[in-house]
């Protein structure tokens, strides 16, 4: 199969192809970063489309010749692009997640530790986050191109066709049907529950040294605790930060390593019932 010997059925599965390809490189975490170029992007997904289209029609995840049903009409065009674009935004959000939890636990811990003053706009998430978010997300995006997480998610990607193929999805489906909108209330307890976990030992630290000020506060009320307690708080922060980096790396590891199953949960949830 020729990238210029396509007719018109297989140009068109090939376009729906490369829309979810587009969608899902622009959410995905790396690749869908604010400092990736545009055209970076867009030369990824048509790269990756073209790559891997013939595998996927070799496959039979993808039926050229369906491509005249959903095409028969305007509304029939608009109506599986649209599909394909809002499955690749939210297979693609479901494995930015993972992030997520990581940035709020970075957040969580500089609010404990003095530093929410000291926060930067972060151009990745196009939002204020704090120096010791930057510093733990940078961390885990180091852990994830360890783990091969750029290419899991790509296997991810790939397999979603398996499960949902091009125009496979009704508007029932993503009409915040009860598996899907479960699947994203999970997904999102998961995260403040991950990011607990990482800002635990900061913070029961940190509440140990509120304590203690506390009681030094009563007893000499002479003391000014207020200032001292924020040089305290930053220094045992991030000395417990640093003893804690091997358990935050093992927490993290085994986060990322869960981004392919979230993606696939998020497509069978979407697909269920179809």
């Amino acid at each position: 199969m020729g990238a210029f010997q396509l007719n018109q059925e297989e140009l068109l599965s090939f376009f729906a192809v490369l829309v979810r390809f587009s969608v899902l490189f622009s959410v995905l975490p790396f690749l869908g970063d604010r400092m990736v170029p545009t055209p970076v992007k867009v030369l990824l997904s048509l790269s990756v489309s073209v790559a891997l289209y013939p595998f996927l029609v070799a496959k039979g995840f993808v039926k050229p010749g369906e491509a005249m049903v959903w095409a028969s009409s305007t509304s029939g065009i608009v109506g599986t692009i649209t599909l394909e674009a809002l499955f690749g935004l939210a297979v693609g959000f479901a494995g930015r997640m993972v992030f997520e939890a990581v940035f709020f636990a970075g957040n969580l811990v500089g609010q404990f530790m003095g530093f929410g003053i000291a926060s930067m706009y972060d151009p990745h998430l196009e939002a204020q986050s704090q120096v010791v978010a930057e510093f733990q997300m940078a961390m885990a995006m180091l852990v994830f191109l360890a783990l091969d997480g750029h290419h899991i998610m790509l296997q991810a990607v790939t397999g979603s066709y398996a499960i949902v193929g091009v125009g496979g999805l009704g508007a029932v489906e993503l009409g915040l049907g009860g598996a899907f909108s479960e699947k994203l209330i999970q997904i999102s307890g998961e995260v403040v529950r991950f990011g607990v976990e990482l800002a635990a030992p900061v913070a029961i630290a940190l509440f140990a040294v509120n304590v203690a000020f506390g009681v030094m506060a009563k007893a000499m009320p002479q003391l000014n605790v207020l200032m001292l307690s924020f040089a305290a708080s930053a220094l045992i922060g991030l000395l417990v930060l640093m003893l804690s980096l091997p358990e935050f790396q093992a927490v993290t590891a085994n986060m990322l390593g869960k981004v392919g199953e979230s993606m696939e949960a998020v497509m069978r949830a979407m697909a269920k019932g179809t």
